[in-house]
């Protein structure tokens, strides 16, 4: 009873949440959420968008900041983590465009599937709900890479900071 009201509850907050996110990225690429997008490039930008706002919570302050938006869209993509998350969020876009199109109608145009806002949040739904798989995913490699970091003289979970750092050295 009240575990169930209380996960219904947050799950309500996370999707409030994906809503307000994305009406932020079409207002910051000055876009309305009544009309339809005009192409795949507009999707691709609101989604974009949208990731940056969601991972980097403090760039949702320029979003009124056009140049300040596109640089920080810039220095964004040269970040690994960033491109991880982006590189996600396109499978997922494409994993549901399938899905959709499987379950409604197979002669659907794929490439004009998300150009509605309410098919947007859709997809944005489906990015937050995902997310903490994802990254449970990224947690796992780096415990690994660190577990092999460890060594065979320890067996304590920690790393000495010469192994650690003993990659970035050699080039010094």
């Amino acid at each position: 009873g009240e575990l169930a009201v209380l996960a219904a509850t947050v799950e309500d907050l996370v999707h409030s949440e994906a809503f307000e996110l994305l009406s932020m990225a079409y207002e910051a690429q000055s876009l309305s959420m009544h009309e339809a997008l005009e192409d795949e490039t507009q999707e691709d930008l609101v989604l974009t968008t949208f990731v940056l706002f969601y991972l980097m919570p403090w760039t949702q302050e320029i979003r009124n900041e056009s140049s300040a938006l596109h640089k920080e869209l810039e220095s964004a993509y040269s970040d690994h983590d960033w491109n991880e998350a982006r590189h996600w969020a396109e499978d997922l876009k494409g994993a549901v465009k399938y899905q959709s199109r499987a379950e409604h109608n197979p002669s659907l145009k794929t490439s004009a599937y998300f150009e509605t806002y309410p098919l947007m949040l859709h997809l944005v739904e489906q990015f937050i709900d995902g997310y903490g798989m994802f990254q449970d995913n990224e947690c796992r490699e780096m415990k690994n890479v660190l577990m092999d970091l460890e060594g065979w003289e320890r067996n304590d979970g920690r790393v000495l900071l010469s192994n650690l750092y003993s990659p970035y050295l050699q080039d010094i």
